[in-house]
Order: structure tokens, then sequence, then C-alpha cells
């Protein structure tokens, strides 16, 4: 490799190192201060019950969000579904055409269900969609008063 090459090289690689170093110390900080919140949690707690003992509270595991749609996309993506089925259709049907529509691969589909059900879920109260049908047999379909 030539010695300009390792120029780009080195300069890429220094600032890749930077940046990782930066979130590096931000975390460390992150962590210090959520520890130092914890420690006030446990005192008040002690304050209100003396036998508080901090150690015996499970930690909770902490939500990972895997931010797949920017805000309203994915609404928008199932009116469109739904705007283009011949008539009411399920919400593995609209999966369907998310991951098509999409490009998403087959390992999404877990994490892609709950939230097209949620996102319908909101839909209907909002009047946006109706359903027919309960259980595993729900058909959705756009209400007649929005398109």
């Amino acid at each position: 490799m030539s010695s300009l090459g390792n120029r780009y090289a080195l300069t890429a690689l220094r600032d890749k190192r930077a940046s990782l170093a930066g979130e590096v110390a931000s975390s460390k900080k992150q962590l210090a201060w959520r520890e130092e919140q914890l420690i006030h949690l446990d005192h008040t707690l002690m304050l209100l019950d003396p036998s508080h003992d901090g150690s015996k509270i499970p930690p909770k595991r902490a939500a990972k969000r895997v931010k797949l749609f920017r805000q309203g996309e994915l609404g928008c993506i199932i009116r469109d579904a739904l705007r283009e089925a011949k008539g009411p259709i399920t919400a593995p049907q609209i999966v369907d055409r998310l991951m098509a529509l999409m490009g998403y691969s087959r390992e999404v589909r877990p994490t892609l269900g709950p939230r097209v059900r949620g996102n319908l879920s909101y839909l209907l109260r909002r009047g946006v969609v109706k359903k027919q049908n309960t259980g595993e047999g729900v058909l959705w379909e756009l209400s007649d008063t929005l398109d």
C-alpha cells in the first residue's frame, strides 16, 4: 500500500477511535450519574422504610428500542396498505406488505407484528380504521369517513 493510502487509512482510523472514545466517555458519565441517582433513591427509600435493602430489588431489564420508522411513518404505511387492498385484510397481510415495501428480512417479522397491531389499535381508537371479527379472524379496512 502506498504511503498516501496509509495516511488516509490512519486518518480514518484515528477519527473512528476519537468518536468511539467520546462515546465511552459519555457512557461513563451517564453511568456515574445513574449510580448516584440510585444511591439517592435507596437513601430516600430507607427514610420511608428503615428495613429497605436495595440489593433485594431485582433490576428490570432495560427496554431496547429499535427505531424502524420515523414518527407517524408506520401509520401512513398501514393506511397505504389498506388503501391498496381489494378488501379487508389481516394484520399479518399488512406486515407482509410492509416487509416487501421496506425491504426487511424475515428476522424482523417478530418485531413488526406487535407494532403493526398496536398501531392498528391506535388507528381504530382514532376512527381511521375499522375492525371486522375478533380473535384470529380479525380483518382491517379503512374507515368510510377517512381515507
